[in-house]
């Protein structure tokens, strides 16, 4: 069976490149401009995994990341940003995301990672 993945970064080329690599890999790939999108997209369909930039214009990843725990079947958050160090990364861990990554990233990087959160969102829902 295929796995949703949805990809939320307001720089849509870098979202849809991500999509785009994700779909050859064999995810189903959608994305998200915003963290306001990604929510409506999360409340109309059913995600294995979300993997968001956490500097966005309207709200970050850490925003979406406490919206998506909140929810009656919360999904593993991967965040990323091309702005992190080490404290992003504690920060991002802390908050609960599944795991974090620096971007720039390659997709070979980024799949170990979608197969474990896969694996725990199996497990937990």
């Amino acid at each position: 069976m295929t796995q949703r993945i949805l990809i939320v970064d307001d720089e849509t080329v870098n979202g849809q490149m991500l999509v785009d690599g994700l779909g050859e890999a064999g995810w189903d790939a959608s994305a998200a401009a915003s963290v306001g999108e990604a929510i409506t997209q999360l409340e109309n369909g059913r995600y294995a995994v979300v993997v968001s930039d956490i500097r966005m214009e309207n709200g970050d990843g850490f925003d979406l990341l406490r919206a998506v725990r909140a929810r009656a079947k919360p999904v593993p958050v991967i965040l990323m940003s091309s702005f992190g160090n080490e404290d992003t990364s504690r920060r991002a861990l802390s908050a609960g995301a599944f795991a974090y990554i620096a971007k720039p990233f390659d997709l070979e990087q980024l799949l170990p990672l979608l197969d474990r959160a896969r694996g725990e969102a199996c497990r937990s829902g």
